[in-house]
């Protein structure tokens, strides 16, 4: 495929090309596209299209669209294609380009450089980032409608042919881009408080040219989180603002038709739930505001990015204006989103129901954990969404385009030799990692393989495997258990991961890794891995116990003694037993007591207040798993109820923590469902 970027662009950051072409599709006319970092295709003004779906550093999976529909028509085609070209947790940090060719009856008809070429001046390149994990914000000066090309907006820019990446295939069914529109609750006037203290988040202040890629504060040509974080909202009936709900939480591109009377702009500031009536759009770390400045006239307008909400506040500010049919075309994985579940049971429904959308709306290309935040493809939790992708759509293409990935992923210059990334496609510059995760991508490709009985994904991932087994040997103490972990040890969001209960030796890890380390050696039949994963994991069982509760960590005294620091929390208990360090045959009287008197409903100030509580990720859902195990299936559904419900109420998804913070629409949480499934499929009692 021949492939192309616009002449000096090729190193520019926040960059949108678009690239226009008008031909009339004959007979059986297809469409394939390859681009880095995303495209929106679009025909006669209309999106047909959104992607790439994922792939590795130097890869690219090529999509294709049939053009059928239009055949003996004259159509515009239009693709445009943004480059971020810093790091991000979302997409690679990689030059840009656009391949495209067409074919009628097998016949090329048209490749990328029959498409005239033009730079999107109308968005404002100068902008903040949307957050520590994504590129950037979205302005836009706008002086017609998009759809009209103004010379104002588009300047045509000379191509050049440059470098493409490798092509994959795209296993991954394309998004339905449905729209689904909002219901307009208030309505009132906008002030600035020019006094209030504007949100600024850790990178911020921290741009440079390796570790956090962007502009600096001094650079911006506009900040539309300083202007944003000003506004004051006054429930009076005025023109100023309207404020619209979704009914649940959506993942998409928002769209709005828009008559200016004069020139004015439009903020929309976003989030998953009301703070104080209306949506902070600062309140997940992430800066959720999207900027036009348009000149008076008539638009319709579709942001380009997939971001998160189920409210949304318009502020007009600077003119006036006429907003109508406010919605969000939907990104959404298309197998999960019309799947359909009828437990008899309408709360377990709900669950059921905010897990679908949950799942959906974070499996679109790979198996994220947050589609507004990050959409990142984290570790670990893939090893439980993956879950959910075969109980939603009966396959798991979207892990398999995930675990492909990673078997492709180049060593990092800024990891460790044989460490992976704990998210990805992404770029980790500031060189941070989690030992852990790589621990759990291990036990996902066996889980993968016995879903899957892809064995050819296996044998691709055999470097990575081993090259964990040799980078972890380095960590081995006298007794056999990994010490001193580096970089982000993580076990979950709780006091089990603060410092003085991970530093030295960490059980909950010397557990899990006893685990994968097992796997791996029945993925690749080497018996000599799994009797080094069984040897650990019975020495941290028997280091571990105090005779009560395991403890989650040792350290060593004044004369290099290892010594137990008593700190037991109920995770770690909880890793005990998923990774084998305990059974319920073993150590009876513990198993009972986790599942009578621990557990998300627990009051840590009365009932063992020196253990402290686990959170939802992953502690809560390693119970959940330990009670399907042992048949309470009962307990399960009652569990279930207790910790979902509200949040399926409030939301219509299932969250990150226990609370209303940070992400509300998580993609492990999906695994909800399979519990539900799992526990009446047995005969628990709903």
């Amino acid at each position: 495929m021949k492939s192309i970027w616009a002449k000096g662009l090729l190193e520019e950051k926040n960059v949108m090309l678009a690239f226009r072409c008008r031909l009339t599709p004959g007979e059986d006319c297809e469409l394939k596209l390859a681009a880095s970092n995303l495209y929106r295709l679009c025909v006669n003004g209309k999106m047909i299209g959104y992607g790439p779906a994922r792939a590795a550093h130097g890869y690219s999976r090529i999509d294709s669209y049939s053009l059928e529909k239009w055949q003996d028509e004259e159509i515009t085609v239009t693709a445009e294609v943004y480059s971020a070209n810093i790091n991000t947790f979302y997409t690679v940090d990689e030059h840009p380009f656009f391949a495209c060719e067409i074919y009628s009856g097998g016949t090329l008809i048209a490749d990328a450089g029959d498409f005239e070429c033009f730079r999107m001046t109308g968005r404002v390149q100068k902008v903040r980032r949307f957050s520590f994990q994504r590129s950037f914000t979205e302005i836009y000066h706008l002086s017609a409608d998009p759809a009209e090309f103004s010379p104002a907006d588009y300047v045509p820019a000379e191509t050049e042919e440059v470098p493409m990446n490798e092509l994959l295939p795209r296993y991954v069914g394309y998004p339905r881009l449905d729209t689904e529109y909002a219901e307009k609750t208030g309505t009132g006037s906008v002030g600035m408080d020019d006094s209030r203290r504007p949100w600024r988040d850790r990178v911020y202040h921290n741009i440079d040219p390796v570790k956090f890629k962007g502009y600096r504060p001094d650079e911006l040509e506009e900040d539309s989180g300083e202007e944003a974080g000003k506004f004051v909202f006054r429930a009076d009936g005025g023109e100023g603002y309207v404020l619209y709900d979704f009914g649940r939480t959506l993942t998409g591109f928002f769209t709005m038709t828009v008559k200016a009377q004069s020139d004015c702009a439009i903020h929309i500031l976003f989030d998953e739930v009301l703070t104080n009536g209306y949506p902070n759009p600062f309140r997940n770390d992430c800066c959720n505001v999207v900027k036009y400045s348009l000149k008076a006239g008539e638009y319709r307008l579709i942001s380009f990015e997939a971001n998160t909400a189920r409210y949304a506040v318009c502020c007009i500010t600077g003119g006036k204006a006429e907003i109508a049919d406010f919605g969000m075309v939907k990104y959404e994985n298309p197998d999960a989103a019309s799947c359909e579940y009828d437990t008899g049971d309408a709360e377990l429904n709900s669950i059921i129901r905010a897990a679908v959308n949950t799942f959906a709306q974070n499996a679109v290309d790979v198996l994220t954990d947050c589609p507004s935040r990050e959409r990142a493809g984290w570790l670990c939790d893939s090893y439980f969404t993956s879950r959910s992708e075969r109980l939603f759509t009966g396959k798991n293409p979207v892990e398999k385009s995930f675990l492909e990935n990673y078997a492709m992923c180049p060593q990092s210059p800024f990891l460790p030799e044989g460490m992976i990334p704990m998210c990805y496609p992404a770029d980790h510059n500031d060189g941070v990692y989690i030992p852990n995760w790589s621990m759990w991508y291990i036990l996902e490709l066996e889980s993968y393989l016995e879903r899957t009985g892809d064995q050819e994904l296996i044998d691709k991932s055999r470097d990575k495997v081993y090259g964990l087994v040799k980078f972890f040997s380095r960590f081995y103490n006298e007794f056999g258990l990994l010490e001193n972990l580096e970089n982000w040890v993580f076990i979950e969001w709780s006091r089990c991961n603060d410092g003085d209960f991970i530093r030295g030796v960490n059980y909950p890890s010397n557990m899990l890794w006893s685990a994968a380390l097992e796997a791996a050696g029945r993925l690749y039949d080497d018996s000599a891995l799994c009797e080094k994963g069984a040897a650990i994991r019975k020495t941290a069982a028997e280091m571990a116990f105090n005779g009560e509760f395991f403890e989650d960590n040792a350290i060593r005294d004044e004369n290099g003694k290892l010594t137990p620091t008593g700190h037991t929390s109920e995770t770690c208990q909880y890793y005990a037993f998923y990774f084998g360090a305990a059974t319920r045959e073993s150590h009876p009287e513990l198993f009972d007591k986790l599942l009578k008197d621990f557990g998300p409903h627990r009051d840590p100030e009365k009932v063992y207040p020196d253990v402290p509580q686990s959170n939802a990720f992953i502690g809560n859902y390693l119970r959940l798993e330990l009670m399907l195990r042992a048949g309470c299936y009962d307990q399960v559904l009652a569990d279930c109820r207790g910790f979902f419900s509200g949040m399926a109420k409030l939301t219509g998804t299932l969250w990150e923590h226990a609370r209303v913070t940070c992400s509300l629409n998580h993609g492990f949480a999906s695994l909800a469902a399979y519990y539900i499934d799992t526990a009446l499929k047995n005969g628990g009692k709903g």
